[in-house]
């Protein structure tokens, strides 16, 4: 069985480098989007519009909206 399934592998592997459309399908699409999804997914989280709606008004929600305000 191991030896069906590197054989497979290896006309698989020699198809790929017959045709190079798919040879550069593999390398440089996936670098592509390593480099573009690396600059675009960021944790930094800045000017996010925010509504509450205080129904409380006591000195707990006074300093939680102060919190958000800094």
């Amino acid at each position: 069985m191991n030896s069906r399934l590197l054989s497979i592998i290896r006309k698989e592997f020699i198809q790929i480098l017959r045709d190079k459309r798919t040879l550069v399908i593999i390398l440089v699409i996936p670098i592509m989007q390593l480099f573009l999804l690396g600059y675009s997914a960021t944790s930094d989280i800045r000017n996010v519009p925010l509504a509450v709606f205080d129904q409380c008004r006591c000195a707990e929600s006074r300093a939680l909206l102060d919190a958000y305000r800094a």
